[in-house]
Protein backbone atom coordinates (compact mmCIF):
# COMPACT_ATOMS: atom_id res chain seq x y z
CA UNK A 1 0.00 0.00 0.00
CA UNK A 2 1.42 3.40 -0.91
CA UNK A 3 2.58 6.09 1.65
CA UNK A 4 3.94 8.12 0.37
CA UNK A 5 2.74 11.95 0.24
CA UNK A 6 -0.13 11.88 2.28
CA UNK A 7 -1.57 14.65 4.24
CA UNK A 8 -4.02 12.77 6.44
CA UNK A 9 -2.91 9.52 8.28
CA UNK A 10 -5.71 7.31 6.30
CA UNK A 11 -5.74 6.25 2.59
CA UNK A 12 -9.15 8.31 2.31
CA UNK A 13 -8.16 11.63 0.09
CA UNK A 14 -9.75 15.21 0.41
CA UNK A 15 -10.18 17.19 -2.97
CA UNK A 16 -8.63 20.74 -2.32
CA UNK A 17 -11.27 23.75 -2.99
CA UNK A 18 -10.37 27.58 -1.77
CA UNK A 19 -7.23 25.55 -0.29
CA UNK A 20 -8.89 23.51 2.14
CA UNK A 21 -8.87 19.52 1.95
CA UNK A 22 -12.23 18.56 2.00
CA UNK A 23 -14.51 15.24 1.16
CA UNK A 24 -16.94 14.72 -1.01
CA UNK A 25 -19.97 16.73 0.37
CA UNK A 26 -22.55 13.59 0.37
CA UNK A 27 -19.47 11.34 1.57
CA UNK A 28 -18.93 9.02 -1.33
CA UNK A 29 -15.79 7.76 -2.71
CA UNK A 30 -14.43 5.67 -5.44
CA UNK A 31 -11.30 3.50 -5.16
CA UNK A 32 -7.68 4.00 -7.22
CA UNK A 33 -6.32 0.71 -7.95
CA UNK A 34 -3.16 -0.66 -9.08
CA UNK A 35 -3.08 -1.95 -12.59
CA UNK A 36 -0.82 -4.71 -12.07
CA UNK A 37 -1.91 -6.38 -8.83
CA UNK A 38 -5.50 -5.00 -8.68
CA UNK A 39 -5.20 -3.61 -5.05
CA UNK A 40 -6.79 -0.80 -4.01
CA UNK A 41 -4.42 2.25 -3.22
CA UNK A 42 -6.35 4.78 -1.65
CA UNK A 43 -10.06 5.95 -1.44
CA UNK A 44 -10.90 9.04 -3.43
CA UNK A 45 -14.02 11.75 -2.91
CA UNK A 46 -16.56 11.36 -5.71
CA UNK A 47 -17.51 15.13 -5.79
CA UNK A 48 -21.60 15.80 -5.77
CA UNK A 49 -22.31 18.72 -8.25
CA UNK A 50 -22.24 21.13 -5.11
CA UNK A 51 -18.90 19.73 -4.50
CA UNK A 52 -18.07 21.23 -8.62
CA UNK A 53 -19.83 24.54 -7.91
CA UNK A 54 -17.75 25.40 -4.81
CA UNK A 55 -14.49 24.57 -6.38
CA UNK A 56 -15.81 27.27 -9.66
CA UNK A 57 -17.41 29.70 -7.05
CA UNK A 58 -13.56 29.24 -4.97
CA UNK A 59 -11.67 30.20 -8.20
CA UNK A 60 -13.86 32.59 -9.32
CA UNK A 61 -13.36 34.74 -6.21
CA UNK A 62 -10.05 34.27 -6.11
CA UNK A 63 -9.10 35.58 -10.02
CA UNK A 64 -9.34 38.80 -9.71
CA UNK A 65 -6.56 39.72 -6.78
CA UNK A 66 -4.58 36.73 -8.86
CA UNK A 67 -4.49 38.85 -11.85
CA UNK A 68 -3.36 41.79 -9.76
CA UNK A 69 -0.64 39.73 -7.61
CA UNK A 70 3.32 40.84 -8.70
CA UNK A 71 4.82 38.91 -11.30
CA UNK A 72 7.69 38.64 -9.47
CA UNK A 73 5.57 37.00 -6.85
CA UNK A 74 3.62 34.58 -9.45
CA UNK A 75 7.71 34.12 -10.41
CA UNK A 76 8.88 33.01 -6.84
CA UNK A 77 5.80 30.55 -6.02
CA UNK A 78 6.23 28.12 -10.02
CA UNK A 79 9.99 28.24 -8.24
CA UNK A 80 9.05 27.29 -5.29
CA UNK A 81 6.65 24.23 -6.56
CA UNK A 82 9.58 23.42 -8.89
CA UNK A 83 12.10 23.26 -5.93
CA UNK A 84 9.16 20.99 -4.38
CA UNK A 85 8.66 18.90 -7.23
CA UNK A 86 13.01 17.46 -7.59
CA UNK A 87 12.19 16.80 -3.66
CA UNK A 88 9.05 14.88 -4.07
CA UNK A 89 9.90 13.36 -7.67
CA UNK A 90 10.41 10.03 -6.73
CA UNK A 91 7.32 10.18 -5.01
CA UNK A 92 5.44 11.06 -8.44
CA UNK A 93 7.54 8.29 -9.81
CA UNK A 94 7.03 5.67 -7.15
CA UNK A 95 3.07 6.72 -7.99
CA UNK A 96 2.99 6.58 -11.64
CA UNK A 97 4.33 3.10 -11.38
CA UNK A 98 1.79 2.24 -8.72
CA UNK A 99 -1.47 4.25 -9.69
CA UNK A 100 -1.08 3.83 -13.72
CA UNK A 101 0.89 1.04 -14.39
CA UNK A 102 4.21 3.08 -15.71
CA UNK A 103 6.95 1.52 -15.65
CA UNK A 104 10.10 3.24 -13.90
CA UNK A 105 11.95 4.18 -17.11
CA UNK A 106 8.74 5.89 -18.14
CA UNK A 107 7.96 7.42 -14.67
CA UNK A 108 11.21 8.80 -14.45
CA UNK A 109 10.70 10.58 -17.88
CA UNK A 110 7.61 11.87 -17.06
CA UNK A 111 9.26 13.27 -13.64
CA UNK A 112 12.17 14.87 -16.02
CA UNK A 113 9.91 16.59 -18.06
CA UNK A 114 8.02 18.63 -15.16
CA UNK A 115 11.24 20.82 -14.45
CA UNK A 116 11.17 22.68 -17.61
CA UNK A 117 7.31 23.02 -17.68
CA UNK A 118 7.37 24.62 -14.27
CA UNK A 119 9.87 27.40 -16.27
CA UNK A 120 8.30 27.73 -19.10
CA UNK A 121 5.04 28.64 -16.71
CA UNK A 122 7.43 31.38 -14.99
CA UNK A 123 8.62 32.77 -17.95
CA UNK A 124 5.07 33.00 -19.10
CA UNK A 125 4.63 35.69 -16.56
CA UNK A 126 6.49 38.20 -18.60
CA UNK A 127 5.37 37.18 -22.22
CA UNK A 128 4.55 39.74 -24.87
CA UNK A 129 1.27 39.87 -25.25
CA UNK A 130 0.30 43.41 -26.35
CA UNK A 131 0.67 44.69 -29.56
CA UNK A 132 0.82 48.15 -30.98
CA UNK A 133 -0.78 48.98 -34.80
CA UNK A 134 -0.76 51.50 -36.84
CA UNK A 135 -3.31 53.54 -38.19
CA UNK A 136 -4.91 55.22 -41.11
CA UNK A 137 -6.30 58.03 -39.62
CA UNK A 138 -4.11 60.53 -38.48
CA UNK A 139 -3.34 60.91 -34.36
CA UNK A 140 -4.90 57.44 -33.53
CA UNK A 141 -3.16 54.89 -32.15
CA UNK A 142 -4.48 51.30 -31.51
CA UNK A 143 -3.08 49.15 -28.89
CA UNK A 144 -4.28 45.31 -29.15
CA UNK A 145 -4.27 43.64 -25.44
CA UNK A 146 -4.96 40.98 -23.29
CA UNK A 147 -6.96 39.73 -20.27
CA UNK A 148 -7.53 36.33 -18.66
CA UNK A 149 -10.37 34.56 -19.75
CA UNK A 150 -10.78 33.81 -15.87
CA UNK A 151 -11.57 30.75 -14.83
CA UNK A 152 -10.33 27.45 -16.77
CA UNK A 153 -11.95 24.43 -16.36
CA UNK A 154 -8.87 21.62 -17.08
CA UNK A 155 -9.65 18.05 -17.47
CA UNK A 156 -6.46 15.86 -17.75
CA UNK A 157 -5.89 12.13 -18.49
CA UNK A 158 -4.44 9.14 -17.21
CA UNK A 159 -1.55 7.95 -19.18
CA UNK A 160 0.97 11.10 -18.44
CA UNK A 161 -0.89 12.23 -15.82
CA UNK A 162 1.40 14.42 -14.15
CA UNK A 163 2.77 16.18 -17.14
CA UNK A 164 -0.41 16.62 -18.99
CA UNK A 165 -2.52 17.57 -15.54
CA UNK A 166 0.21 20.21 -15.49
CA UNK A 167 -0.27 21.72 -18.69
CA UNK A 168 -3.44 21.54 -18.69
CA UNK A 169 -3.52 24.47 -15.84
CA UNK A 170 -0.13 25.78 -15.40
CA UNK A 171 0.24 28.27 -18.66
CA UNK A 172 -3.42 29.15 -17.69
CA UNK A 173 -2.74 30.36 -14.16
CA UNK A 174 0.57 32.20 -15.40
CA UNK A 175 -1.35 34.11 -17.41
CA UNK A 176 -3.70 35.19 -14.25
CA UNK A 177 -6.02 32.77 -14.94
CA UNK A 178 -7.36 30.62 -11.91
CA UNK A 179 -8.08 26.80 -12.07
CA UNK A 180 -10.16 23.71 -11.21
CA UNK A 181 -8.94 20.28 -12.33
CA UNK A 182 -10.85 17.04 -13.25
CA UNK A 183 -8.03 14.62 -13.30
CA UNK A 184 -9.13 11.24 -14.83
CA UNK A 185 -10.57 8.79 -12.63
CA UNK A 186 -7.93 6.54 -13.31
CA UNK A 187 -5.37 8.39 -11.79
CA UNK A 188 -7.04 11.28 -9.26
CA UNK A 189 -3.73 10.98 -7.04
CA UNK A 190 -0.58 10.91 -9.50
CA UNK A 191 -2.60 13.26 -11.94
CA UNK A 192 -4.62 15.13 -9.53
CA UNK A 193 -4.52 15.33 -5.61
CA UNK A 194 -0.60 15.16 -5.36
CA UNK A 195 0.03 18.60 -7.53
CA UNK A 196 -2.79 20.59 -5.65
CA UNK A 197 -0.83 19.51 -2.49
CA UNK A 198 2.18 20.68 -4.21
CA UNK A 199 0.88 23.72 -6.00
CA UNK A 200 -0.52 24.43 -2.08
CA UNK A 201 2.45 24.13 -0.48
CA UNK A 202 4.23 25.96 -2.53
CA UNK A 203 2.17 28.95 -1.40
CA UNK A 204 -0.48 29.88 -4.29
CA UNK A 205 -3.68 31.25 -3.12
CA UNK A 206 -6.69 29.39 -1.64
CA UNK A 207 -8.56 29.34 -4.95
CA UNK A 208 -5.95 29.92 -7.37
CA UNK A 209 -6.11 26.10 -8.17
CA UNK A 210 -8.87 23.76 -7.08
CA UNK A 211 -8.96 19.89 -7.60
CA UNK A 212 -12.06 17.85 -7.59
CA UNK A 213 -12.16 14.28 -8.53
CA UNK A 214 -15.12 12.27 -9.35
CA UNK A 215 -15.32 8.59 -10.35
CA UNK A 216 -16.07 7.61 -14.27
CA UNK A 217 -19.68 7.91 -13.70
CA UNK A 218 -19.38 11.60 -12.86
CA UNK A 219 -17.71 12.83 -15.84
CA UNK A 220 -20.00 13.77 -17.67
CA UNK A 221 -21.23 16.06 -14.79
CA UNK A 222 -17.68 18.28 -14.66
CA UNK A 223 -17.75 18.37 -18.31
CA UNK A 224 -21.48 19.27 -18.30
CA UNK A 225 -20.81 22.17 -15.41
CA UNK A 226 -17.99 23.35 -17.59
CA UNK A 227 -19.53 23.77 -20.36
CA UNK A 228 -22.53 25.46 -19.15
CA UNK A 229 -21.42 27.73 -16.19
CA UNK A 230 -20.63 31.20 -16.83
CA UNK A 231 -17.99 31.71 -14.43
CA UNK A 232 -15.86 29.32 -16.65
CA UNK A 233 -14.08 31.23 -19.23
CA UNK A 234 -12.42 28.59 -21.26
CA UNK A 235 -12.17 24.62 -21.36
CA UNK A 236 -8.69 22.35 -21.49
CA UNK A 237 -8.72 19.27 -22.39
CA UNK A 238 -7.20 16.55 -23.69
CA UNK A 239 -8.40 12.70 -24.03
CA UNK A 240 -9.86 10.64 -26.41
CA UNK A 241 -11.45 11.88 -29.94
CA UNK A 242 -15.04 11.07 -28.40
CA UNK A 243 -15.45 12.82 -25.34
CA UNK A 244 -13.09 15.77 -27.06
CA UNK A 245 -15.92 15.70 -29.76
CA UNK A 246 -18.87 15.84 -27.59
CA UNK A 247 -17.46 18.37 -25.60
CA UNK A 248 -16.25 21.02 -28.66
CA UNK A 249 -20.00 20.39 -29.84
CA UNK A 250 -21.44 21.56 -26.58
CA UNK A 251 -19.00 24.42 -25.98
CA UNK A 252 -19.75 26.15 -29.39
CA UNK A 253 -23.03 26.00 -28.86
CA UNK A 254 -22.55 28.72 -26.42
CA UNK A 255 -19.75 30.25 -27.65
CA UNK A 256 -16.80 29.08 -24.85
CA UNK A 257 -12.92 28.55 -26.26
CA UNK A 258 -12.01 25.07 -25.86
CA UNK A 259 -7.82 23.95 -26.02
CA UNK A 260 -8.02 20.32 -26.97
CA UNK A 261 -5.75 17.72 -27.66
CA UNK A 262 -7.37 14.19 -28.73
CA UNK A 263 -6.20 10.87 -30.28
CA UNK A 264 -3.63 9.88 -32.87
CA UNK A 265 -3.21 7.28 -35.16
CA UNK A 266 0.55 8.31 -35.86
CA UNK A 267 2.45 6.77 -38.42
CA UNK A 268 6.48 6.82 -39.40
CA UNK A 269 7.62 6.03 -42.72
CA UNK A 270 11.05 4.95 -42.97
CA UNK A 271 12.74 5.77 -46.62
CA UNK A 272 15.61 3.91 -48.89
CA UNK A 273 18.60 5.55 -47.51
CA UNK A 274 17.66 5.04 -43.75
CA UNK A 275 19.94 3.43 -41.31
CA UNK A 276 17.51 0.12 -40.13
CA UNK A 277 19.14 -0.53 -36.86
CA UNK A 278 18.40 2.84 -36.10
CA UNK A 279 14.60 2.63 -37.62
CA UNK A 280 13.61 -0.07 -35.42
CA UNK A 281 15.20 1.31 -32.34
CA UNK A 282 13.05 5.21 -33.10
CA UNK A 283 10.09 2.96 -34.21
CA UNK A 284 10.42 0.43 -31.25
CA UNK A 285 10.26 3.23 -28.71
CA UNK A 286 7.45 4.89 -30.52
CA UNK A 287 5.83 1.69 -30.28
CA UNK A 288 6.15 0.60 -26.69
CA UNK A 289 6.94 3.29 -24.93
CA UNK A 290 4.15 3.37 -21.75
CA UNK A 291 2.80 0.12 -23.58
CA UNK A 292 1.47 2.11 -26.23
CA UNK A 293 -0.75 4.08 -24.21
CA UNK A 294 0.26 7.57 -25.66
CA UNK A 295 -1.47 9.16 -27.98
CA UNK A 296 1.81 10.12 -30.32
CA UNK A 297 2.60 6.58 -30.13
CA UNK A 298 3.60 5.15 -33.25
CA UNK A 299 1.09 2.67 -34.73
CA UNK A 300 1.70 2.35 -38.26
CA UNK A 301 5.04 1.92 -39.84
CA UNK A 302 5.65 2.37 -43.86
CA UNK A 303 9.15 1.06 -45.01
CA UNK A 304 10.27 1.36 -48.32
CA UNK A 305 10.20 -2.31 -50.01
CA UNK A 306 14.11 -2.61 -50.22
CA UNK A 307 14.20 -2.75 -46.37
CA UNK A 308 11.13 -4.12 -45.81
CA UNK A 309 12.21 -7.21 -44.93
CA UNK A 310 15.61 -6.64 -42.63
CA UNK A 311 13.43 -3.86 -40.82
CA UNK A 312 10.67 -6.23 -40.01
CA UNK A 313 12.96 -9.45 -39.04
CA UNK A 314 14.78 -7.09 -36.84
CA UNK A 315 11.79 -5.49 -35.31
CA UNK A 316 10.16 -8.80 -34.87
CA UNK A 317 13.81 -10.18 -33.14
CA UNK A 318 13.82 -6.77 -30.76
CA UNK A 319 10.16 -6.72 -29.65
CA UNK A 320 9.91 -10.99 -29.07
CA UNK A 321 13.14 -10.17 -27.06
CA UNK A 322 11.28 -7.99 -24.37
CA UNK A 323 7.89 -9.65 -22.51
CA UNK A 324 5.68 -7.91 -20.01
CA UNK A 325 7.19 -6.97 -16.73
CA UNK A 326 6.16 -5.22 -13.08
CA UNK A 327 6.16 -1.55 -13.44
CA UNK A 328 8.10 -1.68 -10.29
CA UNK A 329 11.28 -3.76 -12.72
CA UNK A 330 13.68 -1.19 -13.61
CA UNK A 331 14.12 -3.29 -17.08
CA UNK A 332 10.24 -2.59 -17.31
CA UNK A 333 9.41 -1.55 -20.98
CA UNK A 334 5.82 -2.90 -21.52
CA UNK A 335 4.02 -3.24 -18.34
CA UNK A 336 0.23 -3.44 -17.72
CA UNK A 337 -2.59 -1.86 -19.19
CA UNK A 338 -4.39 0.63 -17.60
CA UNK A 339 -7.42 -1.14 -16.91
CA UNK A 340 -9.80 -4.66 -18.24
CA UNK A 341 -12.03 -2.50 -20.74
CA UNK A 342 -8.82 -0.91 -22.26
CA UNK A 343 -6.98 -5.14 -22.42
CA UNK A 344 -10.46 -6.47 -24.00
CA UNK A 345 -11.00 -3.57 -26.70
CA UNK A 346 -7.30 -4.12 -27.86
CA UNK A 347 -7.38 -7.75 -27.69
CA UNK A 348 -11.14 -7.16 -30.15
CA UNK A 349 -9.05 -4.87 -32.73
CA UNK A 350 -6.27 -7.20 -33.10
CA UNK A 351 -8.15 -10.70 -33.17
CA UNK A 352 -10.81 -8.79 -35.72
CA UNK A 353 -7.61 -8.20 -37.88
CA UNK A 354 -6.27 -11.36 -37.71
CA UNK A 355 -9.60 -13.28 -39.12
CA UNK A 356 -9.73 -10.22 -41.37
CA UNK A 357 -5.90 -12.16 -43.08
CA UNK A 358 -3.90 -10.12 -40.90
CA UNK A 359 -0.62 -11.99 -39.75
CA UNK A 360 1.17 -12.13 -36.07
CA UNK A 361 4.97 -12.13 -36.21
CA UNK A 362 5.15 -12.23 -32.70
CA UNK A 363 2.84 -11.83 -29.44
CA UNK A 364 -1.27 -11.00 -30.22
CA UNK A 365 -2.55 -12.15 -26.60
CA UNK A 366 -3.80 -10.92 -23.66
CA UNK A 367 -2.22 -12.38 -20.48
CA UNK A 368 -3.83 -10.29 -18.19
CA UNK A 369 -3.29 -7.66 -17.03
CA UNK A 370 -0.52 -7.25 -19.97
CA UNK A 371 -1.38 -7.44 -23.62
CA UNK A 372 1.76 -9.09 -25.45
CA UNK A 373 4.19 -6.70 -27.41
CA UNK A 374 2.59 -7.66 -31.31
CA UNK A 375 4.19 -6.87 -34.38
CA UNK A 376 1.41 -7.26 -37.39
CA UNK A 377 1.27 -7.44 -41.27
CA UNK A 378 -1.69 -7.31 -43.58
CA UNK A 379 -3.37 -5.09 -42.00
CA UNK A 380 -5.70 -3.54 -44.60
CA UNK A 381 -8.21 0.17 -44.77
CA UNK A 382 -11.70 -1.12 -44.01
CA UNK A 383 -10.34 -3.18 -40.52
CA UNK A 384 -10.32 -1.16 -37.33
CA UNK A 385 -6.23 -2.16 -36.94
CA UNK A 386 -6.28 0.60 -39.49
CA UNK A 387 -8.34 3.00 -38.68
CA UNK A 388 -8.58 3.47 -34.87
CA UNK A 389 -5.83 3.64 -32.13
CA UNK A 390 -4.47 1.26 -30.31
CA UNK A 391 -3.46 2.35 -27.00
CA UNK A 392 -1.86 -0.94 -26.54
CA UNK A 393 1.98 -2.30 -27.49
CA UNK A 394 1.01 -3.19 -30.96
CA UNK A 395 2.50 -1.87 -34.24
CA UNK A 396 1.53 -2.29 -38.10
CA UNK A 397 4.08 -2.69 -40.74
CA UNK A 398 3.54 -2.06 -44.17
CA UNK A 399 6.01 -1.93 -47.55
CA UNK A 400 5.29 1.27 -50.00
CA UNK A 401 7.14 1.54 -53.42
CA UNK A 402 7.35 5.51 -54.27
CA UNK A 403 7.47 8.46 -51.42
CA UNK A 404 4.14 9.32 -52.93
CA UNK A 405 2.15 5.84 -52.20
CA UNK A 406 4.38 6.47 -48.68
CA UNK A 407 2.37 10.04 -48.13
CA UNK A 408 -0.82 8.90 -49.16
CA UNK A 409 -1.07 5.43 -46.78
CA UNK A 410 0.17 8.13 -43.94
CA UNK A 411 -2.41 10.80 -44.46
CA UNK A 412 -4.95 8.54 -45.11
CA UNK A 413 -6.65 9.05 -41.33
CA UNK A 414 -9.02 11.46 -39.55
CA UNK A 415 -6.90 11.95 -36.94
CA UNK A 416 -3.56 14.08 -37.49
CA UNK A 417 -1.42 15.02 -34.61
CA UNK A 418 2.06 13.39 -35.04
CA UNK A 419 4.47 11.59 -37.72
CA UNK A 420 8.13 10.70 -37.95
CA UNK A 421 9.87 10.69 -41.28
CA UNK A 422 13.11 8.43 -41.14
CA UNK A 423 15.84 9.14 -43.72
CA UNK A 424 19.59 9.60 -44.50
CA UNK A 425 18.57 12.88 -46.36
CA UNK A 426 17.65 15.20 -43.90
CA UNK A 427 16.33 17.92 -46.32
CA UNK A 428 14.57 15.07 -48.02
CA UNK A 429 13.11 14.07 -44.84
CA UNK A 430 11.88 17.84 -44.43
CA UNK A 431 10.79 18.16 -47.66
CA UNK A 432 8.26 15.11 -47.33
CA UNK A 433 7.20 16.56 -44.15
CA UNK A 434 6.03 19.56 -45.54
CA UNK A 435 3.46 17.41 -47.02
CA UNK A 436 2.55 15.09 -43.96
CA UNK A 437 -0.67 15.93 -42.78
CA UNK A 438 0.00 15.94 -39.07
CA UNK A 439 0.53 19.08 -36.33
CA UNK A 440 4.10 17.42 -35.42
CA UNK A 441 6.29 15.50 -37.76
CA UNK A 442 9.81 14.79 -36.55
CA UNK A 443 12.47 13.62 -39.12
CA UNK A 444 15.02 11.09 -37.84
CA UNK A 445 13.01 10.69 -34.47
CA UNK A 446 10.40 8.95 -32.75
CA UNK A 447 6.79 10.13 -33.25
CA UNK A 448 6.89 10.64 -29.45
CA UNK A 449 8.26 13.86 -28.67
CA UNK A 450 7.65 17.31 -26.86
CA UNK A 451 9.30 20.57 -26.29
CA UNK A 452 7.48 22.91 -23.59
CA UNK A 453 8.34 25.74 -25.86
CA UNK A 454 7.21 24.22 -28.86
CA UNK A 455 3.47 24.47 -30.14
CA UNK A 456 2.00 20.87 -29.51
CA UNK A 457 -1.59 19.81 -31.00
CA UNK A 458 -3.01 17.89 -33.94
CA UNK A 459 -5.46 18.43 -37.41
CA UNK A 460 -8.95 16.67 -37.54
CA UNK A 461 -9.75 14.17 -34.75
CA UNK A 462 -6.38 15.08 -33.11
CA UNK A 463 -7.94 18.28 -31.90
CA UNK A 464 -6.45 21.12 -33.69
CA UNK A 465 -8.40 23.50 -31.23
CA UNK A 466 -5.24 25.60 -30.26
CA UNK A 467 -2.08 24.67 -29.90
CA UNK A 468 -0.29 24.44 -26.44
CA UNK A 469 2.81 25.88 -25.91
CA UNK A 470 3.42 28.93 -24.28
CA UNK A 471 2.40 31.38 -27.60
CA UNK A 472 -0.35 28.70 -27.80
CA UNK A 473 -1.89 29.37 -24.20
CA UNK A 474 -1.94 33.21 -24.49
CA UNK A 475 -4.31 32.71 -27.40
CA UNK A 476 -6.18 30.08 -25.88
CA UNK A 477 -6.12 31.21 -22.03
CA UNK A 478 -6.44 35.01 -22.87
CA UNK A 479 -8.99 36.98 -24.46
CA UNK A 480 -7.70 39.78 -26.98
CA UNK A 481 -8.98 43.84 -26.96
CA UNK A 482 -8.70 46.73 -29.88
CA UNK A 483 -8.86 49.45 -27.51
CA UNK A 484 -7.79 52.90 -29.97
CA UNK A 485 -7.38 55.97 -28.48
CA UNK A 486 -7.70 59.30 -31.07
CA UNK A 487 -4.67 61.34 -29.45
CA UNK A 488 -5.49 64.57 -31.09
CA UNK A 489 -9.00 65.76 -32.66
CA UNK A 490 -9.51 64.91 -36.78
CA UNK A 491 -11.53 65.64 -39.31
CA UNK A 492 -15.20 63.69 -39.08
CA UNK A 493 -17.56 62.77 -42.35
CA UNK A 494 -20.11 65.34 -41.25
Amino acid sequence: MLDWAKHTDTTTWEMLIDGEWKGATDGRTFETRNPATGEVIALIPDASQADIDAAIAAASAAQPGWEATPIAAKQAMFMKAAALFEERKEMFAQALMEETGSGFGKSMFEVSLIAPYMLEAAALTTRETGEIYPSHVPGKINRIVRRPCGVVGAISPWNFPVLLSFRAYALAIALGNTAVLKPSENSPLVGGLMLGKLFNDAGFPPGVFNVITTSRDGAAMVGDTFVADKRIGAISFTGSTKVGRMLATAAAAVFKPTMMELGGKNASIILEDADVARAVDLTFMGAFLHQGQICMSTDKVFVHRSLYDEYLQKLVAKVGFIPPTAPQEHTCVVGPLINTGQLRRLEKIVNDAVAGGATVHCGGAAEDPYYLPTVLTGVTRDMDAWKEEFFGPVISVFPFDTEEEALEMANDSEYGLTGSIITGNTLRGELLAERYEAGMIHVNDSTVHDDPHCPFSGHGASGGSGKWGPKGAIEAFTKQRWISTQRVPHQLPF
